[in-house]
């Protein structure tokens, strides 16, 4: 623990001059801001650090947050070990008849500067380390969207309502999770579960958020139901069914195109996927296995491409064949024509020169 600046210097290894510099909250260059698009058609703002900030804040987040506990109802940006933190929410409410989720809105930026201040003085840190914390962690007197201790931070300034929340819906048998600044809650009683949204807005304003009431939803077992982003149906859990049939058109794409600047973005999905689903990898595996049997392998430019960008390295080598493996001797000048120009056609449709 610190308790002034040449301190804080020699422990993270960074000069004096620097920390002074990205301690100062109106110092210009210490982030870079932009918008992305919601779904809803708005703009969300993005503050990202400076590659110094970040490094401080890793720091930060590394040597302080982590060593602190959030509340056990909060799932997710925490270094426990458990796996996916989508899984563990899902798992918790798969075998329940009925789901009300609910949002916080404007998450990030409703957690104020005091608050964080707060948490490094209760943490055992002076007011001179308190306020430099807080200036390393926060932006114009709230926690920025993109900052790496932006979500532990706003978890341990949630513990108090997770509990008050979990005390409430622990005396009716309902199971409450939150995973950053979604709410969830689910049980067997339908009425039940409808009428605790009164004390839950409460709880929440009373703490200082608010409720996107756009995004409450309550879903049946009729409904299809879906909790950050995983599917629980009949007591599964699994991935969304849309980004499994991505994965099967970016893989069949890059196959037939010679195309595997995708290579990484489908490892990412792929290894998303498997986290929620198990095996997912093998199947995908077999898949692509089974795929290459295809008539793509009368294509010697296809083989090569595909034997020197393999999506995992127990694919087995694509092997060239020849016509006579796929049709009798007479149909093989109509055959050949016929998947030539079926390659050139998705090939052109694709902007891909022939």
């Amino acid at each position: 623990m610190f308790e002034d600046i040449e301190t804080l210097a020699e422990e993270t290894r960074l000069t004096e001059k620097l920390i002074y510099f990205l301690c100062k909250e109106d110092a210009e260059g210490r982030y870079v801001s932009f918008k992305i698009p919601k779904k809803d058609g708005r703009y969300r703002d993005i503050n990202a650090p400076c590659m110094a900030l970040k490094t401080l804040q890793k720091w930060v987040l590394q040597n302080i947050l982590y060593k602190v506990r959030v509340s056990p109802y909060s799932i997710g940006f925490k270094k426990d070990g458990k796996g996916s933190p989508l899984l563990q929410s899902a798992e918790r409410h798969k075998n329940n008849l009925y789901i009300l989720k609910m949002d916080l809105k404007d998450f990030f930026p409703s957690v104020k500067r005091e608050q964080v201040f707060n948490q490094f003085l209760q943490l055992g840190y002076n007011t001179y380390a308190s306020n430099m914390l807080t200036n390393i962690c926060t932006l114009n007197g709230c926690l920025p969207q993109g900052a790496v201790t932006s979500p532990y931070l706003a978890n341990l300034v949630c513990y108090k309502m997770d509990v008050r929340i979990a005390g409430y819906c622990n005396k009716r048998d309902i199971i409450y999770t939150r995973y950053a600044d979604d709410l969830i809650f689910s049980c067997d009683n339908r009425d039940g579960l409808r009428n605790i949204y009164g004390m839950i807005k409460k709880i929440v304003e009373n703490e200082g958020f608010c409720l996107n009431e756009k995004k409450t939803r309550f879903l049946t077992p009729k409904s299809h139901k879906k909790i950050v982003g995983v599917t629980v149906n009949d007591g599964l859990v699994k991935a969304p069914k849309e980004m499994k049939k991505m994965v099967r058109a970016m893989l069949h794409y890059s196959i037939v195109s010679g195309d595997y600047s995708n290579n990484d973005r489908i490892r990412g999905y792929v290894s998303y996927i498997d986290s929620i689903e198990k095996n997912y990898r093998k199947k995908i595996v077999k898949y692509i296995t089974n795929y290459i049997n295809d008539s793509i392998t009368l294509f010697p430019d296809a083989v090569k491409k595909f034997n020197d960008n393999k999506l995992f390295n127990e694919i087995p080598d694509m092997v060239p064949k020849k016509i006579s493996d796929f049709v009798d001797y007479e149909e093989e000048d109509d055959y050949f024509q016929m998947i030539t120009y079926e390659r050139e056609e998705f090939l052109t449709k694709h902007g891909i020169e022939v």
